[in-house]
């Protein structure tokens, strides 16, 4: 009887706990990037090189490498003129980001971005994308920042009670964990 009084603060305390915090999963993440967000953009040097690149197959990993960061696996086609012809080819690029949470808007997107690699197929025609890649970068990166890789669902009940309540945003192996006030 002593024994279960004890424990019965603890079992309270680790139930508030599951209380004040939303945890998002990495596959809650890849289906969200599934359904919602592909990049196109049509990039280039005047002159010397054109590329129209599109991005459908977005994966993530969530704190695996680095802890306070997603590594985000993005693929898709890749069509580059120059005047010596054009080349269609599918294009892998690793990131590395760090998650955000913009509070008003129940939102986590991706800043800092990092170009980790970058492959082609076929693989020698990857050298010479090398003059594309600061703006491949660039534009990724300004488009993460301003396209969500996750949004608080306000027609779920538990997500939209904690939109504006987030204190943080808190990287795990696996998952992003929520942690809000309950007042």
């Amino acid at each position: 009887m002593l024994k279960q009084l004890l424990l019965l603060p603890l079992a309270l305390l680790l139930g508030a706990c599951s209380l004040t915090q939303y945890n998002v999963s990495e596959a809650e993440i890849n289906q969200y990037l599934k359904d919602q967000v592909s990049f196109e953009k049509q990039l280039g040097i005047p002159g010397i090189m054109s590329s129209k690149i599109r991005l459908d197959e977005m994966q993530s990993r969530i704190g695996r490498k680095q802890a306070d960061r997603i590594e985000l696996d993005a693929a898709g086609d890749l069509q580059v003129s120059s005047p010596l012809g054009s080349q269609q080819m599918k294009i892998r690029f690793a990131l590395s980001a760090r998650p955000d949470y913009v509070a008003d808007q129940g939102a986590i997107y991706l800043r800092d971005l990092e170009l980790v690699s970058v492959k082609t197929e076929p693989a020698d025609i990857g050298a010479a994308l090398t003059p594309l890649l600061p703006t491949f970068n660039q534009s990724l990166s300004l488009f993460l920042s301003q396209t969500p890789v996750y949004r608080l669902d306000s027609s779920r009940k538990n997500e939209a009670r904690i939109k504006e309540k987030v204190e943080a945003l808190k990287v795990e192996p696996g998952r992003l964990v929520i942690p809000f006030k309950l007042l």
